[in-house]
């Protein structure tokens, strides 16, 4: 056998054992990465479940907080109300008075 054929075998038995190689890398990472992607799903339903729960809570303190914040407006809105009312009360009887004194 010449050193060319030699050559071209060893080279073939290169290729053939980088290819089986391969496979088994392959056997090996394809159980790794399914494990880490199932993980991964589990986390995230986890989270999931967790932001749903959390966000159950968060909706509820952020309609108080709302309310809150509408009662108070509420309360100010009245407040208002009762002051502006009694100014023009307050107008309304004085008119009234002035009519009376010059109408005597």
């Amino acid at each position: 056998m010449d050193n060319t054929s030699r050559s071209g075998l060893i080279g073939a038995a290169l290729i053939g054992l980088g290819c089986g190689l391969t496979m088994v890398g392959i056997a090996l990472v394809i159980p790794v990465c399914t494990n880490w992607s199932l993980g991964l799903m589990e986390e995230a339903v986890r989270r999931g479940k967790e932001g749903i729960s959390s966000g159950v809570e968060t909706a509820a303190s952020v309609a108080g907080h709302v309310k809150g914040m509408a009662q108070r407006k509420f309360d100010e809105a009245s407040k208002t109300a009762r002051h502006r009312t009694a100014k023009a009360a307050a107008a309304v009887e004085n008119a009234a008075r002035q009519v009376r004194e010059n109408a005597s």
